[in-house]
């Protein structure tokens, strides 16, 4: 895998030429990307819509939802919840020894 230019956006080092509106797929940056669980600005003129969101541009409505198919839980429905927990930050947690 190769780290692409988006950390160039992420990162303020440069600006996107046009408004530029995303969901999240299969290859970003996840763990930056949680922190915009339900939306926001993830770079000056990049807008994330979060797992699921729309917003009105002009007289244009958009709308994206995020996800991978995976059969088994495709039925368990999605349930709302921070964003980050213990569980989910481990692999970010300091220990004694660090």
């Amino acid at each position: 895998m190769r780290v692409k230019s988006f950390w160039k956006y992420y990162s303020g080092q440069e600006i996107a030429p046009v408004l530029t509106i995303f969901i999240g797929g299969n290859h970003e940056a996840s763990n930056y990307l949680w922190e915009l669980y339900y939306g926001g600005w993830a770079a000056p003129i990049i807008y994330l819509l979060g797992f699921a969101g729309v917003v009105k541009f002009g007289n244009i409505r958009i709308g994206g939802l995020s996800g991978i198919y995976n059969a088994p839980n495709y039925c368990l429905g999605h349930h709302e919840r921070s964003p980050y927990n213990d569980n989910t930050m481990g692999t970010g947690k300091l220990t004694e020894t660090d």
